[in-house]
């Protein structure tokens, strides 16, 4: 079908014109169009590919006319505007837009729209894996393995979605060097439900491949983020994603229960210490409880060889499970990345650590998982799930 450019403006709409020819997408001059002209022309196409609408500044006209062209554009419409005005942006994609770009960054955001729209094309009815990230106790670095394992799957599969749901302490976006527009909490308190095209507009892309829906930037608006709209963000990321890590918090509200009920799997992250060692068996015993637990449970233990830790067998023993994976102690690779804002697989990739991470990665979520092909995971050599033991708790 042919693509349609609706600008006012020439230069942007040769600018757009060689953004889309380089893709293969064929948009003769006779299908740039003014504003006051698009709706009628559209309307007597036979077929109308994707278009690309360039917003005039009036923001009620602006609204206007997407709404008059959205159910027109049978290959989708791409919004092009200012971003620093959210309520324009959160108004566009309500309109039924498939994307908003930013005006002021237009080639680098229109072209990696149109690759969106062609991964998501070619994927069809993909339906990614969930790999939730739970530390029992704080201080484990739960937050840096769910980055670093974000950016490990995200270079094995070409991208990954990442959950920041410390929603009162969350580290994601500085330990990715990312400042994010949007979070979670500001999808949640829109009056309508999200849909697929306003999440992915709050995501913050990391050059990894790896795109982060951050915790809220005030504790005052951690409330906002609702156990439904968790559930809708992970049903929707599912099909934008072959990955998607989730960085769950300890104090099981109802928003995280979620995330850990809907996870395929539930990677319990401690370390060999007595105090880790009791509030896993503790959250163990709470998620069986509540039916939560079972096999898509492994036990990871992080930093792993250090001196005075209690042995392998003895913690298994203490918490009546077999440890899935060990991280390897390589504190001075960690700190360096983490303060760099850089994940040390991209970093420091020939590190020990880094290489156990990549190793993680591939286990919890295998490289053809989300196409189906794959092994399960508990088949797979030494990857041996969560199974209660009747043993005296710690």
């Amino acid at each position: 079908m042919p693509c349609f450019i609706v600008a006012d403006d020439e230069s942007i709409a040769s600018r757009i014109r060689s953004v889309l020819a380089f893709h293969k997408r064929d948009c003769p001059k006779t299908n740039v169009l003014p504003t006051d002209q698009a709706a009628g022309r559209l309307g007597r196409e036979p077929a109308v590919g994707l278009v690309v609408a360039v917003l005039p500044p009036d923001p009620a006209t602006a609204l206007e006319l997407l709404a008059r062209l959205a159910p027109m554009a049978d290959g989708g419409l791409l919004a092009v505007g200012p971003t620093s005005d959210a309520r324009l942006v959160v108004q566009a994609l309500r309109t039924g837009v498939r994307d908003y770009l930013d005006r002021s960054d237009l080639e680098a955001e229109l072209d990696a729209a149109v690759k969106r729209m062609a991964a998501s094309t070619h994927a069809g009815a993909s339906h990614g894996r969930v790999v939730a990230v739970l530390a029992p106790s704080g201080g484990s670095g739960s937050s840096t393995i769910a980055a670093n394992l974000a950016s490990a799957m995200a270079a094995e599969h070409g991208s990954a979605g990442l959950f920041d749901l410390k929603l009162e302490a969350g580290d994601l976006a500085a330990l990715l060097d990312l400042k994010p527009t949007y979070t979670l909490a500001d999808l949640c308190k829109t009056a309508a439900p999200f849909d697929k095209v306003m999440l992915e507009r709050s995501f913050a892309r990391h050059e990894s491949g790896v795109s982060l829906l951050a915790a809220p930037r005030r504790l005052a608006d951690a409330p906002l983020v609702r156990p439904e709209g968790v559930a809708r963000a992970l049903d929707l990321a599912r099909s934008l994603f072959p990955a998607v890590v989730v960085d769950v918090d300890h104090h099981f509200r109802d928003e995280q229960l979620v995330a850990i009920r809907d996870a395929d799997v539930l990677a319990v992250v401690f370390r060999l210490d007595f105090n880790s060692l009791r509030n896993v068996h503790r959250t163990m015993e709470h998620l069986g409880r509540l039916g939560l637990a079972g096999d898509r449970v492994r036990l990871v233990v992080n930093r792993s060889g250090q001196p005075g830790e209690v042995p392998h067998a003895k913690a298994e023993e203490a918490l009546g499970g077999v440890i899935a994976f060990s991280v390897p102690e390589d504190a001075r690779t960690v700190a360096r990345a983490n303060n760099n804002g850089v994940p040390f697989v991209i970093e420091a990739p020939s590190s020990k650590v880094a290489r156990s991470l990549v190793q993680l990665a591939r286990l919890l979520v295998p490289p053809s998982a989300h196409a189906g092909a794959s092994a399960s995971a508990e088949s797979r050599p030494g990857w041996r799930p969560w199974r209660k033991r009747n043993v005296a708790a710690l």
